[in-house]
């Protein structure tokens, strides 16, 4: 039975010699911007060099300068595709029939566990102020366009309180955003995550109108 895709081929004295598998460009760039992710989380980005990141996916760092032409480039590439990530767990769809106090605790909660789950990466993201500071405005951005319709209905539902819900929401969200990172301690950082939960019932519960519990 032929493979479909040959790793080795025989070489001039008849011993198998390994096939370099070309990749297409934009898997190529993802597979960078996926190990940097990885080694910022790990080592930081002072301590992660364009050398560990060739080194962990086995190639020359000529090929990661192929496609970026620093390491500042690479760090805005793997906070723009974390981003991206946690902003696509927030869209997960939500069933339509549930109180908006259940679905504006459903988005809270999945964004705390998408940051829990990443908290090597999260305690890292300071390192990258100006970066940092553009793609949380993205992130809190989306955020908004999830939980505007969620206060809407609240409000007809009369849990939330607020005369102006695209203002209220912008107030909420880039404020605990913002402060959950700039916040950020170096350690302990997930007891940290759990803590912030509290401050952002309690914001909540404040800006909207609405009982804590």
């Amino acid at each position: 039975m032929a493979l479909s895709k040959n790793r080795f081929s025989e070489g001039e004295n008849g011993c198998p010699r390994k096939i370099r598998i070309s990749k297409e460009p934009d898997q190529r760039r993802r597979e960078i911007v996926e190990t940097a992710l990885k080694l910022f989380s790990e080592k930081g980005y002072e301590d992660t060099t364009i050398q560990d990141i060739a080194e962990k996916m086995n190639v020359s760092p000529g090929l990661c300068y192929r496609y970026f032409k620093s390491k500042t480039e690479i760090f805005a590439a793997s906070s723009e595709y974390y981003a991206k990530q946690a902003v696509k767990q927030m869209k997960i769809p939500i069933s339509q029939d549930i109180p908006a106090i259940e679905k504006f605790n459903l988005v809270i909660n999945r964004m705390l566990d998408f940051s829990i789950n990443h908290y090597e990466f999260e305690s890292r993201y300071n390192e990258g102020s100006e970066i940092r500071a553009i793609l949380l405005d993205y992130v809190a951005n989306q955020w908004m366009s999830v939980m505007i319709p969620i206060i809407e209905q609240g409000i007809k539902e009369n849990i939330f309180y607020c005369s102006n819900v695209p203002r209220t929401a912008k107030f909420l969200i880039t404020g605990l955003v913002h402060t959950f990172h700039e916040d950020m301690p170096v350690d302990n950082v997930q007891e940290y995550m759990y803590s912030f939960l509290n401050f952002t019932q309690d914001m909540a519960a404040r800006v909207l109108g609405m009982k804590a519990d």
